[in-house]
């Protein structure tokens, strides 16, 4: 049975697109069938992360009825398939996402961090990874904890961004599954266009996200 896992954070910047890609791409180098979706259709982030122009088909004409999901599926350099977002309203997404759930063994859905785009996004997951970062309350924490719970979605854990070794391991009753510094590498491999655990596989950074892949994998 496919494991629909969404990335998801109430706070913008939390490294939510670094976590799905990273995530993403590690489960696929573990022998998984992995695609992830980006369906925050509000902004360009994982073009932006991995410099995508120019696709024949996006998910913009699958959500237009204009082609099959399928065809909006782009194979990156590392083999990993992606689905990159759109500028787009939610509708029929359920509907098409539908179509996905028997081709992988993996889904990552790198989310939208606003209501009620959320709500339909989580609609198609049945497991979720809270993203954290220290410049935001924890109180962001408890409130997505309490959607997952609404929409009865396994909340995993917490990965915690921008923070040291020190930090806490349990943050209301949420377990932190890893904790990834801020490095420079990461900063690297953006201005590189790929995946951090591409482009540094040795990076501190990717021996967090190995260890994140792992619990899952």
């Amino acid at each position: 049975m496919v494991r629909v896992i969404s990335i998801i954070s109430l706070g913008e910047g939390t490294g939510k697109t670094t976590t799905a890609l990273n995530l993403g791409l590690l489960l696929h180098n573990m022998n998984n069938r992995v695609l992830v979706f980006d369906t925050d259709f509000n902004k360009h982030n994982m073009i932006d992360h991995l410099d995508i122009h120019n696709l024949p088909v996006d998910i913009g004409h699958v959500l237009d009825g204009e082609s099959h999901i399928n065809n909006a599926i782009y194979k990156h350099t590392t083999g990993l398939r992606i689905i990159p977002s759109k500028i787009h309203d939610y509708q029929d997404l359920s509907y098409h996402f539908q179509d996905l759930l028997g081709d992988y063994d993996f889904i990552i859905l790198d989310t939208p961090s606003k209501q009620p785009d959320l709500d339909v996004v989580l609609k198609n997951s049945n497991e979720a990874i809270i993203v954290h970062h220290p410049k935001y309350s924890s109180k962001i924490i408890l409130d997505a904890s309490d959607l997952l719970e609404r929409h009865k979605i396994l909340n995993l854990g917490i990965v915690l961004n921008g923070v040291t070794d020190g930090s806490v391991d349990e943050i209301f009753k949420n377990p932190v599954l890893v904790k990834i510094p801020e490095h420079k590498d990461v900063v690297r491999a953006f201005a590189l266009k790929n995946p951090v655990v591409y482009t540094h596989p040795k990076s501190l950074v990717t021996k967090r996200f190995e260890l994140l892949a792992k619990l899952l994998g």
